[in-house]
């Protein structure tokens, strides 16, 4: 098996979208989103115009399934880094250093964003039953939209196990964030990025989220019976060289002037207990090994909150989008 090349150091995953990072353009016009439901264990659009935007953009709504009832997860989002004695008030206290992942716990980051992050085999270590049941059954929603994403870009179904680290059989890393983006700061939101894995479910009502399509900045418009999916490099890079790929989008959070709060569920390539690593397919000579996939995941956390290398060799710190 060959192995491709692509810019996974850190400073260089968007050196090519440099000019994207850094863009302070006003932004003026609300995304027009294709919006997608889930019924009888498949992803349904109103038709097949709606299913190409949704993949070639990497970013639609989808209404929350009936039977997903998110009320806990949106009141632990309200209460996890509060340090109080409310019913999730103590997540805050969650660090680092309980766990084998520098990733893991409660951190505050460099923009406004403080967030609480787990992977799927500390769920129901950590989290509280109720937690641990919407993310499995996140990661099942999940686990139908990959399938429907794989399907569109025509990569055979008999390696989508190894495509996808696992994932596509729903044993891939799965991780659940609560985030929480403190007003009295003046940084950015959450800087310009895309997600690392094959694709976020996202619940935010709040204003604040901003997506790039065609070159240019729009605002997010969320309801509140509806996530937004979006897909990330792992799954942009798998299907790059396919008669239909699909978008990973650049997506970021402008300054907040209130308190803002959101949950989501990443999926990603299988890295404990060996590492699966990141592929992309070729229709002639099907799947070539990338990187490791934890080397994406470390370079891409890193790159969020340090910023990225133009070609002149200038960076960016955390930019202020």
């Amino acid at each position: 098996m060959r192995h491709s090349t692509r810019p996974t150091s850190a400073g260089q995953l968007y050196s090519e979208l440099y000019h994207k990072r850094v863009d302070t353009r006003p932004v003026g016009t609300t995304a027009q989103l294709v919006c997608a439901w889930i019924e009888g264990g498949r992803l349904g659009f109103a038709n097949d115009q709606d299913r190409r935007q949704a993949f070639a953009d990497g970013v639609f709504l989808l209404t929350i399934p009936a039977e997903l009832d998110i009320t806990a997860a949106d009141q632990f989002a309200s209460e996890f880094y509060r340090g109080d004695a409310s019913p999730y008030g103590h997540f805050k206290n969650i660090r680092a250093n309980q766990f084998d992942d520098e990733l893991l716990g409660f951190h505050q980051r460099v923009d406004q964003i403080e967030q609480f992050l787990l992977e799927r085999r500390f769920w129901s270590r950590y989290y509280p039953t109720e937690i641990t049941r919407i993310a499995e059954k996140m990661t099942e929603v999940s686990r139908l939209i990959l399938g429907a994403a794989l399907d569109y870009a025509g990569i055979p179904k008999h390696l989508w196990p190894q495509a996808t680290g696992c994932c596509s059989q729903g044993a891939g890393a799965y991780h659940l964030t609560f985030n929480h983006y403190r007003a009295q700061l003046p940084e950015a939101g959450l800087s310009s990025h895309k997600d690392d894995g094959f694709l976020t479910i996202l619940r935010t009502t709040q204003p604040g989220l901003e997506v790039n399509r065609l070159d240019r900045w729009e605002s997010v418009k969320c309801a509140p019976d509806t996530f937004v999916i979006n897909f990330g490099l792992s799954m942009e890079w798998l299907t790059a060289h396919c008669d239909s790929p699909v978008a990973a989008i650049l997506h970021r959070v402008t300054h907040q002037a209130q308190d803002r709060i959101s949950f989501g569920h990443f999926s990603s390539s299988n890295f404990i207990p060996h590492d699966h690593g990141i592929f992309s397919y070729y229709p002639t000579r099907g799947l070539e090994r990338i990187c490791d996939a934890r080397e994406l995941i470390n370079n891409n956390d890193q790159e969020i909150y340090q910023g990225t290398v133009n070609a002149g060799g200038a960076q960016n710190e955390n930019t202020q989008d």
